[in-house]
């Protein structure tokens, strides 16, 4: 055996010994980065989605808290003055969180048609709510008479809107957290099957490994002993 010979099986071990780390290392990054797929988009749409109802809900609530107030104190214009200060602010807000969460659930593919359209409507009702406080707000204006009651009569055509709407929005609620559930259970599964396939790959990269680098020593330690013992014999 040459020594040219001795040295092209020791550099085939080397290139064995770092093909098996570089298969271990690209199974380990590519499921990995399936796992961190799955939580990216659980972050960045269904999370976001869930939160902006959360948010768009409260706005609601409260503008239903200020739309009281405000005809509660009929009688006392420094005080319905705040409060329709403080229904404005807030009206304004809406619209905008409404448009996000269209825009949200448009890009999630984990919210069915319904889910879809059911986000996309929900602005008509808020803009019928919405008006029908105004127009109730001008009445007042126009007629100071208008008590608390008549006002609330006057107003509760309007509230069917609103009443869909929040029941609408706790539909969504609920729909929307039985997927991020269902995601944030499929991400946690496959980041379980990553490392049981990262596991697994190292297992066999390990055996191989040894059975080929085991069998090269071989195979280098039989040539050497037949090369001693030709130099041997040729001595003798």
């Amino acid at each position: 055996m040459t020594e040219a010979s001795v040295k092209t099986k020791m550099w085939s071990l080397v290139v064995i010994m770092l093909l098996f780390i570089i298969g271990v290392g690209t199974v380990g990054y590519v499921t990995l980065d399936k796992g961190a797929n799955a939580y990216k988009e659980l972050v960045e749409l269904d999370e976001e989605f869930l939160n902006l109802i959360d948010q768009t809900h409260l706005k609601i609530v409260q503008l239903r808290r200020f739309e009281k107030d405000y005809f509660l104190n009929i009688g006392n214009p420094a005080a319905q003055e705040e409060y329709l200060k403080k229904f404005q602010e807030i009206e304004a807000l809406v619209p905008q969180l409404m448009v996000k969460l269209t825009d949200l659930a448009r890009l999630n593919d984990h919210l069915d048609k319904d889910l879809k359209a059911k986000v996309a409507a929900l602005a008509g009702p808020f803009a019928d709510y919405r008006a029908g406080f105004y127009d109730i707000v001008h009445q007042l204006k126009t007629n100071p008479s208008l008590t608390p009651q008549q006002a609330n009569l006057q107003i509760t055509k309007y509230k069917g809107n609103i009443v869909v709407l929040e029941a609408d929005m706790a539909a969504l609620a609920q729909a929307s957290k039985a997927v991020t559930d269902r995601i944030e259970v499929q991400a946690l599964r496959r980041n379980r099957e990553a490392r049981t396939v990262i596991v697994v790959t190292m297992l066999i990269a390990v055996v191989l490994a040894g059975a080929m680098g085991s069998a090269l020593c071989r195979s280098i330690y039989r040539a050497i002993f037949r090369e001693g013992l030709r130099r041997m014999a040729r001595r003798i």
